[in-house]
């Protein structure tokens, strides 16, 4: 589900330029950032904004409204991804409190949760 989501943002982004990383760790769990860390895959997202790429001739063109219900999609892509981060980080926080519980384990999950909850925040913010 995450792979089609993050597949949709890509695709109805606005062109700007950010290099997005993807990591996937040993339990599966996939982090999405802003900033390199070993073993993580560079997204290429877009151009520059300063700097936007002419067209060719034969792209097609996209009128406002089609623009306007892509960017809608996308908004209500990344708030059913920001609710299912939520439940997973009230989950976690859930099990934290299990007598017996891996504290190790459980705060590399909450703090997965809290990040992707972070970045999924800053994408819906650049959301015209």
């Amino acid at each position: 589900m995450r792979l089609i989501v993050g597949w949709l943002c890509l695709a109805c982004a606005t062109a700007v330029h950010a290099e997005i990383y993807k990591y996937t760790d040993e339990g599966g769990h996939v982090t999405y950032s802003n900033t390199p860390r070993a073993g993580a895959k560079a997204l290429n997202v877009g151009v520059e904004k300063s700097k936007p790429a002419a067209s060719p001739g034969h792209f097609p063109k996209v009128d406002k409204a089609t623009q306007q219900q892509r960017d809608a999609m996308r908004r209500k892509l990344l708030l059913d991804e920001l609710s299912n981060e939520q439940h997973g980080l009230d989950a976690a926080r859930a099990a934290q409190r299990q007598p017996g519980a891996d504290a190790g384990k459980l705060a590399e999950t909450l703090r997965l949760h809290e990040k992707n909850i972070e970045m999924l925040n800053k994408e819906l913010a650049r959301i015209k």
